[in-house]
């Protein structure tokens, strides 16, 4: 459960014996008669108990403890994308009708199925089963002296086997639990970097679209940071999913949040599309990663080397300094080298792994 310093949208999800995981009602508004009728049909072809809403606009179906899973494939196996997106669900604990209390708990059908066929998500998140990957970066002139280290994120199922990040952000979009798993992310990290005792500097990835108001969501990071004794300046926030921010001003404040608390920023998978590039000039990260799409192959490819040269000749003009990630091969490395980018990170130096590399 939340605790009082977590923001209620952040917070440690219900866990399995929540009100999501016992038995009860679910309601139904589908948008289209034809929807109503088609899952009508799947219900009955199915034996399954079916009702309707007094005013006929919506279905009722009985859902069992262990059912949630079942229900769930059978509705996303009768419903379109977009049938699913665009009808609304409400499940019910008791007896009585929905009303006004009830209104902020109904959601999209989608999120439902998410959630039913994602229960060992929830089950991961409520239980903290996750951990910290550290994958070094590199000073580009001396590529075995370590700059920093980048917290990455890795599951770990109910075997205990490791659970990629990204499944686990893919489903969470789905079922409206991004912001749960982007702040567990942040503080596991925090927690790990200061038991291993990280002394290099530390990106900790972040989502912006995971933060409703910086003040609010990001003070549990901000604890974290001050129980774990990790000097501020030293961690490094970095934005992912770069070329897929819509709204610039919200992000902006965030950053600002995370800058006057002391911290610094980056951007990352810079030169993946041209969102990245027109955020420049109103954010002013204090670093920059290079998409691997550019990186790799770039010492045979004149293309990819010009948008590098500008790209970093306009970062190093606005002061800020640039990380190339995705080397994978040596001849990229000494192109790199040659050509003035800060930092180099990728599996041709090291992987990433449950400990962070030996500084130098």
């Amino acid at each position: 459960m939340a605790n009082e310093h977590d923001c209620e949208r952040c917070g440690r999800p219900q866990s399995p014996q929540s009100p999501q995981r016992e038995s009860g009602r679910l309601f139904l508004w589908p948008p289209l008669g034809y929807t109503k009728q088609k899952l009508r049909a799947a219900f009955e072809a199915n034996a399954l108990a079916i009702g309707e809403t007094p005013d006929q606009a919506g279905l009722i179906i009985p859902v069992g403890a262990e059912r949630h899973a079942a229900l769930a494939t059978l509705l996303a196996e009768q419903t379109t994308p977009a049938e699913a997106r665009d009808s609304r669900a409400l499940f019910m604990v008791g007896e009585g009708e929905p009303g006004f209390a009830q209104l902020g708990q109904v959601e999209t059908l989608a999120t439902y199925i998410a959630r039913g066929r994602g229960a060992w998500l929830q089950e991961l998140l409520h239980a903290e089963r996750v951990t910290t990957h550290f994958q070094p970066i590199f000073h580009v002139a001396e590529p075995a002296r370590v700059f920093a280290h980048e917290c990455l994120l890795r599951g770990i199922d109910d075997q205990g086997h490791s659970v990629s990040p990204g499944l686990m952000f893919e489903l969470a979009a789905q079922a409206d639990l991004v912001f749960v798993l982007d702040r567990l992310a942040r503080i596991t990290a925090v927690r790990n970097a200061a038991a291993h005792g990280v002394d290099s500097r530390i990106f900790i990835n972040f989502t912006p679209a995971a933060v409703y108001d910086p003040v609010n969501c990001l003070k549990t990071t901000v604890a974290a940071v001050e129980r774990s004794g990790l000097e501020r300046e030293r961690i490094v926030f970095e934005v992912i999913e770069t070329e897929r921010i819509s709204d610039p001003e919200h992000l902006a404040n965030v950053l600002n949040y995370y800058r006057e608390a002391g911290f610094r920023i980056a951007l990352d998978d810079l030169g993946g599309g041209y969102a990245g590039l027109g955020l420049l000039p109103s954010l002013r990260p204090d670093f920059v990663k290079l998409d691997r799409s550019l990186v790799a192959g770039v010492s045979r490819d004149r293309a990819r080397a010009i948008i590098i040269e500008r790209v970093t000749q306009m970062a190093h003009d606005l002061g800020i300094e640039v990380v190339a990630e995705g080397v994978e091969q040596a001849e990229d490395l000494v192109w790199l080298q040659a050509h003035a980018v800060d930092y180099v990170q990728g599996f041709l130096l090291a992987r990433p792994a449950p400990t962070p590399h030996p500084s130098q």
